[in-house]
């Protein structure tokens, strides 16, 4: 039975995913007028240092100027260790930073900024094209290298993941918040039409919201590469976006010099913002939207940033029993990172610029010719990548 026929068959309902949008890009501080809260813990600052002694000088520092330390991690996998503090009563945010990199100059200091998912419901005008559309091979690839996700939790227990070994870890304290969308994420890259023998990672960065808002923090993504980098996880899924963080920034660079390789959602905001991270980031690659009709999602940021497109609007993804449409910039990820996970030329790169040169050179031009804003080099191929 063709495929499409198997999941129009099994089809059962639709339900409305998440509608988690990406915050706007800003420069380190609070946000000023924001509707939505940009930081996780208003009176928390976390720095990052490269050694012991800076450890030391780092503590000394924040004790005899007030701050209350929260937390000490070390960062194996990152080669950094974390301390968390809380900052003293009428102390700001950009206070806190300037004067704790003064007394440390080794250290990286940043407030905790929020990530939010970018994926959210949709209306269904087509069935399962996205496979087509990529131009996989019959019965998929082999996947060559481990995937690490850094989402919220996944059920392992879901039927799309029964071909997948998955390994899972939390990245903050308390009850974890719903596991919907990192499921949908896992069964993109665990479909067995695109990838056999995957083994996910599962960094769990989301905690479950006192409010309806679902954010992590910049510190569990700092925990999250550190985990994946240490596990030597070389591909590394990302569908989240928030603003620019000096925090993550670091870690993002450690991690890449690692040689992991960064696959991240451009965001939903929109295509008149700034660019979200950590797409942003130059050692990224960033992922748009388009639909059947190869047309970008409305929502998609767009800039100079953007490397690539994938199937991204009205995705039918099998998650807990029954089959759902989802759109955004977060399900067109796992496209890409499928992709790359499949190609052997991945496997062989050394940095991101080499699977940069690989995406311009087996893309399909959307928009004008070389890489652009809105498409980047274009739509993504899986064409006969298996057996290179």
């Amino acid at each position: 039975m063709p495929k499409v026929a198997r999941i129009v068959r099994g089809f059962t309902a639709m339900a409305a995913g998440l509608m988690l949008l990406g915050c706007a890009a800003l420069e380190e501080g609070a946000a000023q007028g924001s509707a939505r809260p940009d930081v996780v813990g208003s009176r928390k600052v976390i720095a990052l240092v490269p050694d012991a002694q800076s450890a030391a000088q780092m503590r000394k520092a924040a004790q005899s100027t007030g701050y209350q330390q929260l937390d000490v991690t070390r960062l194996d996998g990152l080669d950094l260790t974390m301390l968390t503090y809380r900052m003293p009563d009428g102390v700001t945010g950009p206070q806190a930073i300037t004067a704790l990199e003064a007394a440390v100059p080794t250290s990286t200091v940043g407030i905790n900024h929020a990530y939010r998912l970018q994926q959210q419901s949709a209306a269904a005008q087509a069935l399962d094209y996205a496979d087509t559309m990529m131009r996989w091979s019959e019965g998929g690839c082999r996947a060559r290298v481990p995937i690490g996700v850094i989402d919220t939790a996944i059920d392992r227990t879901s039927p799309g993941l029964a071909g997948a070994q998955v390994v899972t870890k939390s990245f903050f304290d308390g009850p974890s918040a719903d596991v919907t969308h990192g499921t949908d994420v896992a069964t993109v890259l665990a479909d067995p039409d695109r990838l056999n023998g995957v083994r996910i990672y599962g960094a769990n960065v989301f905690g479950k919201p006192e409010a309806a808002d679902l954010v992590a923090g910049a510190d569990a993504l700092v925990r999250a590469l550190d985990w994946l980098a240490d596990e030597n996880v070389r591909l590394v899924n990302l569908a989240l976006a928030g603003p620019y963080n000096k925090l993550l920034n670091l870690a993002v660079e450690r991690a890449a010099a690692r040689g992991l390789i960064l696959v991240a959602a451009v965001g939903n905001d929109g295509p008149n913002v700034d660019p979200l991270y950590p797409a942003g980031f130059e050692q990224v690659i960033a992922v748009t939207a388009v639909d059947v009709d190869s047309r970008i999602y409305r929502n998609a940021v767009r800039g100079p940033h953007v490397d690539v497109a994938a199937p991204g609007v009205d995705v039918l993804v099998p998650t807990a029993g029954r089959m759902r449409f989802v759109t955004g910039t977060s399900i067109a990820t796992p496209f890409v990172t499928a992709r790359l996970a499949a190609d052997p030329a991945i496997v062989a790169a050394r940095d991101v610029s080499e699977v940069r040169k690989r995406l311009a050179q087996t893309s399909e031009e959307l928009g004008p010719a070389g890489r652009d804003p809105m498409f980047g080099f274009g739509l993504a191929l899986a064409k006969d990548i298996c057996g290179e």
